[in-house]
C-alpha cells in the first residue's frame, strides 16, 4: 500500500483505466461498475468510491445515473504500478 488505496480502491481505478474512462465524455456508469465490483465479492462500493473521490482519482458526472472517471491520471498510473498491475508509459500506436 505505498500509494494509501485498499486492493478494492485499486480494483475501481484500474476498471476504469483499463476501459480508458479518462474524461467525461467517456465516463463509466456506476451501475455498471458496481456490478463488476459486486462480481468480485468484497468490501464496500459506497465507501470505496467515496474515498477515492475525497483523495482526487475520480470524479462524478452529474447524470440521471452518476458516472465515473479518472480525473488525475499521474496518481492513478502511480497507485497502479505501485500495486504491480501494468500501465502504459506513453501513446501505443496499433499496427
Amino acid at each position: 500500500m505505498a500509494c494509501g488505496l485498499s486492493e478494492d480502491e485499486i480494483f475501481i481505478i484500474s476498471i476504469l483505466y483499463s476501459h480508458r474512462c479518462l474524461a467525461s465524455s467517456r465516463s463509466m456508469n456506476s451501475k455498471l461498475l458496481a456490478k463488476k465490483y459486486n462480481k468480485r465479492g468484497v468490501g464496500d462500493f459506497d465507501d470505496s468510491i467515496k474515498k477515492l473521490l475525497n483523495h482526487g482519482y475520480i470524479t462524478t458526472v452529474p447524470k440521471k445515473d452518476k458516472k465515473y472517471y479518472i480525473s488525475h491520471i499521474g496518481m492513478t498510473i502511480f497507485a497502479l504500478n505501485a500495486h504491480g498491475i501494468e500501465t502504459t508509459l506513453g501513446r501505443e500506436r496499433h499496427i
